[in-house]
């Protein structure tokens, strides 16, 4: 495998990720919410589930931008996209 489909493969593998959390997020947040005792229960619960989910939707569009980017790129610049790609995604150098 080439490093681009490496690359593309581990941010591809990585949004899958991300988008199963995020379906959890809602889910859980579904949930939550019908066993909210009141409004103000339900608005924090809505919330912070929002502000999640949010945050996991922006890290998915930006490894779209990310994947685009590689399959634009020229073999001389793929080595410094993967170590931007690598301190960027979590467990990285961060």
């Amino acid at each position: 495998m080439s490093l681009k489909e490496s690359l593309q493969k581990k941010l591809e593998t990585q949004t899958e990720y991300w988008s199963k959390q995020i379906q959890s997020l809602q889910a859980d947040a579904e949930e939550r919410m019908a066993k909210a005792e009141d409004d103000q229960a339900e608005a924090e619960i809505q919330k912070d589930f929002s502000e999640r989910i949010q945050t996991l939707e922006n890290r998915v569009e930006e490894a779209r931008r990310k994947i685009s980017e590689i399959r634009d790129s020229g073999e001389d610049q793929l080595n410094d996209l993967k170590a931007r790609i690598d301190e960027w995604l979590p467990g990285g150098k961060n």
